[in-house]
């Protein structure tokens, strides 16, 4: 019967042959049951008739001679061409003997016709029939019976119940039939499945293998090509931001370079092509040597780098290349996961036998679940996409491979929290030919891909030694955030959050020359920068240890306080699925790495733009809108100065004419004179605001002492006048000149002192205002810090938007002005909400010009 699901190609020939051989299999095992059993009835012949004993052993044994024909032929040559018409013989001969013995016994009334049944049953469960044999087998059994019986007693009413369940039984066993037969077809075609697919897989593992050998060694010139200039460049530049930039080139290539030949050694050990190379040598030198090119790396993380009786190892024979890499790979882990301050040791043994040497560290440590796994290629203890430190998870699955190939085996001790301990254990006499365990490839092209990557391959070990390569991934060059560039004054504020130091610090250092620029290492430390400097934009990678880019995007973004920051997701997975999750946690934009640092530059600039483009939209709609709503409010701001100089040149008017006291009249127009002031500022503010907060500067060059002496003096003396401790401290070169509208600035000053001063009003005993002039670089900071409650941390975030304060006068826009006015000089406004003064602080940072003359003028000025 044709099963419904389509048949692989040679399924039907297949399953013919397995039902031959299974039919043999089975019929030797039937037979002998039968041999065994049949006999054993007769002591049922015993019981029942005693007087036909000896009758009906005859017949027994004339059937187990049939057994006995059937077995000499399904034992034979032609076992396959002779076991069905012989095990049908043997089945047709039992039901007839079974028939004789109860034709003697009653005919259809005796119950031996439960033999037959018997029969019937164990021919249908045991053997494979095809399904007309089987119809055939049943039927010739039945008729037997039948025609024994009717022969020797005649029809008679109680021949029904024996036919009745010999034809059920008969029936049931060809069902059984089929039913094993659909299993059986079921079977063969799900393991054929299976056999192809593993074909299937055999094939794409050794296509994988053929491939990371091939690309491995195409990969290995290009970076061996990169390295031999980088290392000329860096003997000839004494250059030093390009020399850090030419170290790091150097150091990462290094690192790729080691990925490189791992990948080529398990390719070359899972097509069994890595053959050893034994020679004499002394594995303690070898050890020695290697301690010797770590120790630089370990003395800079912080570790101690400990030797142990590594000149007590006597000589053996080993490949000194293999023996390398398994230590460097070792000590490299250890290097890698030993905390500053930890202890890394290396130590060496001998036997008779063997040479042994121990990698110990005191670092995390290893689950007692994973002691065995992390020798399994590309398994990390840490298998997060986050994980903290890289790798590809060949490192220790290379060194056990090249260590067994030896002879010997890599074992691990370890105990979280307790370190871990590598021991290596090799035969002190290794003789390379017997422990090739896999054969040569055959095909020829496969043959020519070995001769030319084994010759590639001795080419670029001759032009190079790979300790350096090995050591790699611990190596921590001079990086690049070294190379520091002044940051443009005013430039908006990126926040780079990479774990990598080196690409870090690259970006930091590239950035640096058009925007200011923050840095952190992880997600946690991002998320803490951010709050404590307020970006303009983020960059951060994707895949980083603890709190990776996409949960820092989902917090970042549902904080209303960076709900509109653009962030740029950077990563290494490509693909719209990865796009989408980026998209999904809330980024603006997703950069693949590797990216071009001109196309990332492009996107900060474009998002900022937009960012920028946004405010003044929403700037310009909330003037449009709050300029109606608080005009009433304005009105009544602006009435109040109004009435008081009103009411101040009425009485100094009336004093004058009644010839009244000068000093009288000369305070009253002083009042004056203060709220005209008072009324000038909140009138220029809100033009400046309504003309976009875009002011046109008349700039002119001016000794910053100078200018700052004359503007904040006066401003000090009038917080003194109101009972304010005033504290002027400007300490500043004489030489040093701003380019500013002194008029501007003028008004920046007043704002940020008035502002410190209403800060006072209602506040404690002690009133406190200080003012701090000092250079910053090339930037002149002016800062203002009052005593005052200081600034709430939810209206932190908000305070240089319009028309939020949260005095009971004045317009809402003194902050909008001075940062407006502050940053249209190039310059940037800085705020901390909790000065070590005790209330807030705003700092104003304006670009310093040339300097003049050296010459200091210094001015400290208190109460």
């Amino acid at each position: 019967m044709k099963s419904a699901s389509p048949r692989l190609p040679g399924f039907e020939e297949a399953f013919n042959v397995e039902s031959r051989r299974l039919f043999v299999e089975r019929s030797r095992f039937l037979l002998w049951s039968a041999l065994s059993l049949y006999p054993t009835f007769w002591f049922l012949d015993l019981l029942v008739a005693p007087e036909e004993a000896m009758p009906f052993l005859a017949i027994r044994a004339g059937v187990c001679g049939v057994y006995l024909l059937g077995l000499a032929a399904v034992y034979s040559r032609f076992a396959e061409r002779l076991a069905q018409p012989l095990v049908m013989t043997g089945a047709v001969a039992s039901a007839v003997g079974i028939s004789l013995m109860a034709a003697q016994l009653g005919g259809f009334e005796s119950h031996y016709f439960a033999g037959v049944v018997i029969v019937i049953f164990v021919i249908g469960v045991f053997i494979p029939w095809e399904l007309p044999a089987a119809a055939a087998l049943c039927a010739l059994i039945l008729l037997s019976y039948t025609g024994i019986n009717l022969a020797d007693h005649g029809p008679s009413p109680a021949m029904i119940a024996p036919l009745f369940f010999l034809a059920g039984a008969s029936v049931f066993t060809w069902l059984a039939c089929l039913s094993n037969r659909r299993i059986r077809r079921r079977d063969l075609s799900l393991r054929l499945r299976l056999e192809k697919a593993n074909e299937e897989l055999k094939e794409l593992d050794e296509a994988k293998t053929r491939f990371f050998a091939n690309v491995s060694h195409e990969l290995r010139t290009p970076l061996t090509l990169m390295l031999g200039p980088l290392e000329t460049l860096l003997a000839a530049d004494d250059d030093g931001d390009r020399r850090v930039l030419l170290e790091a080139m150097a150091t990462n290539s290094r690192r790729l370079l080691r990925q490189v030949n791992a990948l080529l050694d398990g390719a070359k050990l899972e097509s069994g092509r890595l053959r050893l190379e034994p020679a004499p040598g002394n594995l303690g030198k070898l050890l020695a040597e290697l301690t010797a090119a770590a120790a630089p790396h370990a003395e800079r993380r912080g570790i101690r780098l400990l030797t142990e009786r590594l000149d007590e190892v006597p000589d053996s024979s080993f490949d000194p290349h293999k023996a390398e890499v398994v230590a460097a790979n070792l000590l490299s882990n250890a290097l890698k996961f030993t905390p500053p301050a930890g202890c890394v040791t290396v130590r060496a043994e001998a036997g008779r036998d063997f040479v042994a040497f121990e990698v110990e560290d005191d670092g995390p440590g290893i689950p007692a679940g994973e002691l065995e796994r992390i020798f399994e290629r590309f398994h990390q203890v840490d298998g997060s996409a986050s994980r903290e430190f890289g790798g590809t998870g060949l490192g220790l699955a290379l060194a056990r491979e090249l260590a067994r190939l030896h002879g010997g085996n890599v074992s691990v001790r370890s105990r979280p929290g307790e370190g871990s301990v590598f021991r290596v254990e090799l035969p002190r006499d290794v003789r390379g030919a017997a422990f090739e365990r896999r054969r040569q490839p055959r095909r020829r092209e496969d043959q020519l891909v070995q001769a030319r990557t084994d010759a590639l391959a001795a080419r670029e070990y001759a032009l190079r030694t790979l300790r350096d390569t090995l050591l790699a991934d611990v190596e921590l060059p001079r990086t690049v955030r070294e190379a520091t560039v002044r940051s443009p004054a005013g430039a908006p504020l990126v926040l780079v959050v990479e774990d990598n130091e080196d690409l870090r610090g690259f970006l930091a250092s590239r950035l640096s020359h058009r925007y200011r620029v923050e840095t952190a290492a992880d997600g946690a430390a991002g998320l803490a920068a951010a709050d404590r400097c307020r970006p303009d934009l983020i960059v951060t990678d994707a895949m980083m240890p603890g709190v990776d880019g996409f949960e820092l995007c989902r917090r970042l973004k549902a904080d209303p306080a960076f709900a509109s920051t653009p962030v740029i997701l950077l990563t290494a997975r490509a693909g719209t699925e990865a796009v989408a999750e980026g998209l999904d946690a809330g980024a603006d934009d997703y950069v693949v790495k590797p990216f071009a640092l001109r196309e990332l530059e492009a996107r900060i600039a474009a998002h900022l733009r937009a960012r920028e483009i946004e405010r003044q939209l929403r700037e310009r709609e909330s003037r449009l809108a709050a300029i109606g709503q608080m005009t009433s409010a304005v009105v009544h701001d602006l009435r109040n100065p109004l009435t008081l100089v009103k009411g101040y040149a009425d009485l100094a008017h009336a004093l004058a004419v009644r010839g009244g006291d000068a000093a009288t009249i000369a305070r009253e127009l002083e009042m004056v004179r203060s709220e005209s002031d008072r009324l000038r500022r909140m009138i220029e503010e809100i033009l400046d605001f309504a003309r976009g907060g875009s002011p046109r500067l008349d700039l002119q060059t001016v000794p910053a002492a100078r200018f700052l002496e004359d503007a904040l003096q006066p401003l000090a003396d009038d917080l003194r006048e109101r009972g304010i401790e005033a504290d002027l401290d400007l300490r500043l070169d004489a030489a040093l000149q701003v380019n500013i509208d002194r008029d501007r600035i003028q008004r920046v000053l007043e704002n940020l002192v008035t502002n410190a001063r209403e800060a006072l009003a209602c506040w404690g005993l002690q009133r406190r205002v200080a003012i701090r002039v000092g250079a910053e670089g090339d930037l002149l900071a002016v800062r203002v810090a009052d005593s005052g409650p200081g600034i709430p941390e939810d209206a932190a975030g908000h305070l240089f938007e319009p028309f939020t304060t949260g005095k009971k006068q004045g317009t809402g826009l003194g902050l909008v002005t001075v940062r407006n006015l502050v940053r249209a000089h190039g310059g940037d406004v800085r705020v901390e909400t909790r000065a070590p003064e005790g209330g807030a602080a705003f700092t104003v940072l304006l670009p310093l010009a040339e300097r003049v003359k050296p010459r200091t003028r210094a001015l400290k000025a208190a109460s």
